[in-house]
């Protein structure tokens, strides 16, 4: 098995710099998007985040775990554009000792959350694209959990 290739630099600031997610799903009903307050899990290349089983996001995941979103400001200045793209797919995390590993890194990030009681979800990256407008316009960073 290929090892997965690390994570660009540029892509980890962005997830270290920013707390939110709009995540993209498709369910009977078409397209939907919602957002979320994320951690970064770097050891299995994952965005974590808490929800309700009774939304229609995650009602969409479970029919359907691909998922897709982005995470990004929003400059008013083109030039200083910084987002990042991304796919894969979710799922709650189920095993006791899973979750609480994240858990603690969603806690660490979010500590006013320790008392809330979630679902936790995970959604494994298979594919990054950074766009960076501050370096250059239209410069991009890829990133792929597999060779292709």
């Amino acid at each position: 098995m290929t090892p997965m290739p690390p994570v660009p630099a540029a892509i980890l600031a962005l997830l270290a710099d920013h707390h939110v997610l709009t995540l993209s799903v498709q369910d009977a009903q078409g397209p939907w998007a919602s957002s979320a307050f994320f951690a970064y899990d770097p050891r299995d290349v994952a965005l974590i985040f808490l929800g309700s089983m009774d939304t229609r996001h995650a009602q969409a995941i479970q029919a359907d775990p691909r998922i897709a979103g982005c995470v990004a400001g929003q400059p008013r200045d083109i030039s200083q554009i910084l987002g990042l793209q991304f796919a894969g797919s979710a799922f709650v995390v189920e095993d006791e000792v899973e979750k609480a590993r994240v858990l603690a890194l969603y806690h660490q990030r979010f500590p006013e959350t320790r008392k809330v009681s979630s679902p936790v979800w995970m959604a494994t990256l298979d594919v990054m694209k950074l766009t960076d407008n501050r370096v250059k316009f239209g410069t991009k960073t890829h990133w792929r959990r597999a060779a292709e």
